[in-house]
């Protein structure tokens, strides 16, 4: 990274290798390194300075649920008072079923969805989330897809 806190080349070269091509090795990073001309260790050199500066939030698979065997999804919308907002988020984030969790300034103020293999699993889940939050039916929007589109995003670096 340059002193003025911008991406050097070989940090976009690594994130774009590491987006694109991420390879599926015992020692990818390793591999990376080698693509790239450099060290393993300053490889994770730079991907620790990456995260540190908050460029990479998180390293991990993108992976779509219905190839995996999860064919049920939907987006849910709560208002929950501010004062439970952490509480709620913290039952929540307790389903291994629940990811994208965040809060938005709206009346509709915690946000998340949830992925199971069928619609019977996800009502099930849907009604123990619903028990445990102690929200009214009607401060919740189910949210349900009626047409996925698949948006593949990617970042030209290099």
């Amino acid at each position: 990274m340059e002193a003025n806190g911008r991406l050097d080349g070989m940090d976009k070269r690594l994130l774009q290798l590491a987006q694109d091509e991420f390879p599926l090795t015992d020692q990818p990073w390793l591999s990376i390194g080698n693509r790239l001309g450099i060290t393993e260790r300053e490889v994770l050199k730079r991907i620790g300075v990456l995260c540190k500066k908050g460029i990479i939030r998180k390293v991990g698979p993108a992976l779509d649920a219905r190839r995996i065997g999860l064919k049920a999804s939907t987006l849910i919308a709560m208002k929950v008072p501010e004062e439970r907002i952490r509480k709620v988020a913290k039952l929540l984030s307790e389903y291994e079923e629940v990811s994208h969790c965040y809060q938005r300034k709206h009346d509709y103020n915690l946000w998340f969805t949830v992925t199971a293999r069928d619609e019977m699993e996800l009502e099930k889940i849907l009604e123990e989330i619903k028990r445990g939050v102690d929200i009214a039916e009607n401060d919740l929007l189910d949210l349900r897809p009626i047409k996925m589109f698949k948006i593949d995003v990617r970042f030209q670096l290099a």
